[in-house]
């Protein structure tokens, strides 16, 4: 009977730790993939190298109610030569079932070339100003405003605010020393505070948006009716699309993931925000938003070039199009 009676308790001491531990474990903050993240925000992404050439990648879906309204992707090869900015880059989109491709080139002087993909047009873009034609102006900068990692009091800042959100990171650690970062929250883990922010901006917006009539059509968007690549698109109905949610707006779902390289350097992002709401007329509405981009061929990207050989290009006069 004594024996019997050890037995048990050991068993129920062993039971107890056993429990304990699980406790203990299950209580811990596990807070390894904020402190990932923070280490991204904290190291200096323009440190050691200048970007002068690089390989942009990028793509955005809209879907209402489980539609989707816009699907859009692209590839972009930028490259810097003293005061000029070479680019080339192809992209193409779905907007309620209308798509087109296209491509654009630009070798930093005044003139730009778009390929209209989708009818097998060419353009030729003249008289853009500097901003547009790809001329590169260099921002003097003041002081602090210089590239620099996250400073001790901006860390305890960001701490602050993120509050009991460190819990929602997570880290995914590679074998070749780079990591995907993810940041996932659901309806239920959004703090009140920004619930709140989300009633007062819905509130302030109601009522302030219009939607332009068919008489208040800007002039620019009247003269490219005449090409081909922007015709279709006057009949769609994007105010029975994309509602306007004035009501009981909440966001339902918001997910950010990071992918960095062992240097902590980004080398591409993934973000999801889903958001509910009613519209004017009491009706309720999903909205989810999906992107996705990306990074590569630092400083050993070569935009391409137009080749005119063979082709016509109509001229599109850009001056036209400025007020």
């Amino acid at each position: 009977m004594k024996k019997k009676t050890k037995v048990l308790m050991i068993g129920a001491a062993v039971a107890a730790v056993s429990m304990f531990t699980v406790t203990a474990f299950a209580s811990t903050t596990n807070t390894e993939g904020y402190k990932a993240f923070k280490e991204v925000l904290k190291a200096n992404q323009m440190s050691e190298q200048v970007l002068e050439s690089a390989t942009l990648n990028g793509s955005f879906t809209v879907k209402v109610d489980g539609d989707t309204v816009l699907e859009a992707d692209g590839t972009a090869k930028v490259k810097e030569a003293g005061d000029q900015q070479g680019v080339s880059s192809d992209f193409d989109f779905n907007l309620m079932g209308i798509e087109r491709s296209g491509s654009v080139y630009s070798s930093g002087d005044d003139k730009l070339y778009l390929v209209d993909q989708t009818h097998g047009l060419h353009y030729q873009v003249v008289n853009l100003d500097d901003e547009h034609a790809g001329r590169y102006h260099e921002q003097p900068e003041d002081g602090d405003a210089e590239h620099r990692p996250m400073n001790k009091a901006e860390e305890a800042l960001l701490d602050y605010l993120v509050g009991d959100l460190k819990d929602d990171f997570s880290v995914v650690n590679h074998a070749d020393g780079s990591k995907t970062i993810t940041f996932d929250v659901s309806k239920e883990e959004v703090p009140l505070t920004v619930r709140l922010l989300m009633d007062v901006a819905s509130a302030a917006g109601k009522g302030e948006h219009q939607h332009p009539t068919a008489t208040e059509v800007p002039a620019e968007l009247e003269l490219m009716k005449d090409i081909p690549f922007f015709q279709d698109f006057e009949g769609l109905n994007l105010e029975e699309q994309l509602p306007e949610l004035t009501k009981d707006t909440a966001i339902e779902h918001v997910r950010l993931q990071l992918m960095v390289d062992a240097d902590n350097r980004m080398q591409g992002v993934k973000g999801e925000l889903e958001v509910s709401g009613k519209d004017e007329e009491g009706v309720t509405h999903r909205v989810k938003l999906v992107g996705a981009g990306g990074i590569s061929g630092i400083n050993k990207t070569t935009p391409d070039a137009y080749d005119a050989a063979g082709k016509t290009a109509e001229i599109i006069d850009a001056e036209a199009f400025q007020d």
